[in-house]
């Protein structure tokens, strides 16, 4: 009996499967339990999914989640690390959450048809540097805020444009985001809050960079 698989979905994830392209094809990096391609493939919003996973216990997990869905027939699964192993025939959407930027960026370094894809990034941890590495490498992207509890989940929806672009130091920090956002506004609060207290504990300790974090924390608070 086929089982849906919406509701297993998180707030951050739902986001992510939001921006796939309709009637495309999508590859999920690190795709664990394979929620998300099982939920496109069954709500039709994909035609066929790949899935991979650089371990051999959570792709099984993924197996049995497309065949409880009912969807295995339409997706590929690939035991490697990122996308070493994925050819990019007819995929639209590579989606790569919950992993730390500078994973992402290593996925991406390495797979050569990277610019021919739409790219759907929820990057954990060293978010800067990826936005950095999106602007060297002339992708566009915009970006959108999530919210689960008191967790703010970041999604950088990226495309090549080839313009290299020179990001400021709120770009890097805050994003390439719509300021009028609610979520937005309460993300950009909550980093401000965290500027303002680095620059006070530098400036007790005499770090030179205390002005640097204060200038940032000065440029957020214009923006709200």
């Amino acid at each position: 009996m086929k089982w849906r698989i919406r509701t297993m979905l998180t707030k951050r994830l739902a986001a992510c499967a939001a921006q796939v392209t309709p009637a495309g094809v999508v590859c999920d990096v690190g795709t664990d339990h394979a929620y998300l391609p099982a939920e496109l493939l069954q709500s039709g919003r994909c035609t066929r999914a790949v899935a991979t996973d650089i371990h051999a216990g959570p792709l099984e997990a993924a197996r049995r989640t497309l065949t409880e869905a009912g969807v295995l027939e339409q997706a590929e699964l690939f035991l490697c690390d990122g996308l070493e192993q994925v050819q990019p025939a007819g995929i639209t959407d590579v989606v790569i959450a919950g992993m730390g930027g500078e994973t992402i960026v290593h996925i991406l370094e390495n797979c050569p048809w990277r610019r021919q894809v739409h790219l759907i990034l929820q990057p954990m941890t060293k978010i800067p540097d990826l936005r950095l590495w999106l602007a060297q490498q002339g992708f566009g992207w915009s970006e959108q805020v999530v919210q689960e509890g008191e967790k703010f989940y970041v999604i950088l929806s990226a495309r090549h444009t080839g313009t290299v672009r020179i990001l400021s130091p709120l770009e890097q920090e805050i994003g390439c985001v719509d300021w009028q956002s609610e979520s937005v506004r309460r993300y950009a609060g909550w980093k401000q809050q965290r500027f303002q207290k680095l620059a006070q504990q530098l400036e007790q300790a005499g770090r030179a960079e205390a002005a640097d974090w204060a200038a940032l924390a000065q440029a957020i608070q214009e923006k709200l």
